[in-house]
């Protein structure tokens, strides 16, 4: 369902559309595979998500958790606008790895 790009250690997965209730599990649940797949280190890339609800805030904090357990690590990129106020609003920008671009968050 999600589309990967493997780049060298570090796997991108491209989420896009609304990640809500009606989502947020099945995208945590194939977030959970490709990590037991052995994918330690994962970028979000998240320019083409429109909306995100709280639901989608507990399955990207419930990836990282998964992934800070196995020593792995989370970045989020290319997050709009709107959505980083979400990220704003409810403090949770301390919480992740967050950069502007794809390129910047696989060179960091």
């Amino acid at each position: 369902m999600l589309n990967t790009k493997k780049a060298n250690d570090r796997l991108v997965v491209y989420l896009e559309g609304r990640l809500d209730v009606s989502v947020a599990n099945e995208v945590e649940e194939e977030l959970s595979k490709l990590i037991e797949e052995g994918n330690k280190h994962i970028v979000l890339n998240m320019e083409k998500v429109e909306y995100m609800s709280s639901s989608g805030f507990r399955a990207c904090i419930a990836t990282l958790r998964k992934l800070n357990s196995r020593e792995g690590s989370l970045k989020l990129c290319s997050i709009r606008p709107s959505v980083r106020r979400i990220f704003d609003v409810i403090e949770l920008t301390s919480l992740f790895d967050i950069y502007e671009s794809e390129a910047e968050a696989l060179n960091a």
